[in-house]
């Protein structure tokens, strides 16, 4: 165990009083791991939630941009002509900037025993429906991705499965990254991290998508779903960080640089083209990770933050919403966290 490591342990010590299960928490600096930590009772995956924007919907769309098969500056009425909102962009959905509202219960609309596609279209048409809210600010909306997902399969011709498929061969090969279609677990049940005793459901969810609007579109979604391990949550920090660097082919420097600068005003909200900016107060990603820090945060407790000034990206998976999203300790905790590790990392310098 490294000086970072026993710092971690050392304030783990002092939060037996915490209500959540467990975590586990990777870091590498420099290309090198500094952090390899597990507290409390973990598993080999995790659902990783809102994870999935970055890890799938926001790369497939990076690769269409890279690949010149689109432009975000596009309409979205261009690739779906039932959109009614003919000035915004995919820009705007990709920065929350289109008005959608943050969330909304579309599960219970959506009728289960239709299959997956049939399911989507379902969707769509509540997207269409949905209030635009001209704001201020930014609104963080999984309708923005739904709509985001749309697009994909126009663009693409394909399911959103066979979009994601495609992308894991060419980006993820060596990872175990997965959705677990329909319910259908992929691994054996107790390998996954339980989350919430789902109060409608009616039993403890476990390898089975905790978003339910997600779950009411088979456990596919472009904004959630995705099932992994730390492990595989670090492959993806070290393929951006070849971004980066210029070191890989997969993904174009110049336009992956265009996804992580700031896309709106900072009186508006910290959002650059999917992925999260650090926010003026109480970011999840403490107060010492810079400004040109990017990443995101997964309601069930997962998180992801790159910070290219410092070379520094840390990864933690937890279950904080076991046996119930009540649970709200791991949110305070998490920005303490991220501020521990950069405090060890600079003092080994």
């Amino acid at each position: 165990m490294n000086a970072v490591e026993k710092k971690l342990q050392e304030e783990f010590k002092k939060l037996e009083h915490l209500k959540f299960p467990g975590c586990q928490i990777q870091a590498f600096y420099k290309g090198k791991k500094q952090v390899d930590f597990h507290w409390g009772k973990t598993y080999a995956y995790y659902d990783l939630a809102s994870l999935t924007k970055i890890i799938f919907t926001t790369l497939w769309y990076i690769d269409q941009v890279q690949k010149r098969k689109m432009s975000v500056d596009s309409k979205v009425s261009f690739y779906l002509p039932w959109y009614p909102h003919s000035q915004y962009k995919i820009k705007d959905l990709l920065s929350h900037s289109a008005g959608n509202n943050w969330w909304e219960p579309f599960y219970k609309q959506i009728s289960l025993h239709l299959d997956r596609e049939q399911r989507y279209q379902q969707l769509e048409k509540l997207c269409r429906q949905a209030p635009i809210k001209k704001e201020a600010k930014a609104i963080y909306s999984d309708i923005d991705f739904f709509l985001l997902g749309s697009v994909m399969k126009s663009l693409s011709l394909s399911p959103i499965l066979e979009n994601w498929k495609n992308l894991y061969e060419e980006f993820y090969p060596k990872t175990s990254l997965h959705f677990n279609p329909n319910g259908h677990r992929r691994l054996n049940q107790n390998l996954y991290a339980p989350t919430e005793k789902c109060p409608w459901r009616k039993k403890t969810l476990q390898g089975e998508v905790h978003d339910e609007n997600a779950w009411s579109l088979g456990g596919v979604a472009p904004h959630a779903g995705l099932f992994g391990s730390i492990d595989d949550l670090s492959a993806y920090g070290r393929l951006l960080r070849e971004a980066l660097l210029g070191k890989t082919k997969r993904i174009d420097e110049t336009v992956f640089k265009k996804f992580i600068k700031r896309s709106v005003p900072k009186a508006k909200g910290d959002w650059g083209l999917g992925f999260m900016l650090p926010s003026q107060e109480n970011s999840s990603a403490g107060d010492l990770f810079s400004k040109t820090s990017f990443g995101h945060t997964g309601f069930t407790g997962t998180s992801f933050w790159f910070d290219p000034k410092r070379d520094l990206y840390v990864c933690i998976l937890s279950n904080r919403v076991h046996p119930t999203r009540e649970n709200r300790d791991f949110v305070s905790l998490r920005p303490k966290i991220h501020d521990w590790i950069v405090a060890g990392v600079e003092e080994k310098k």
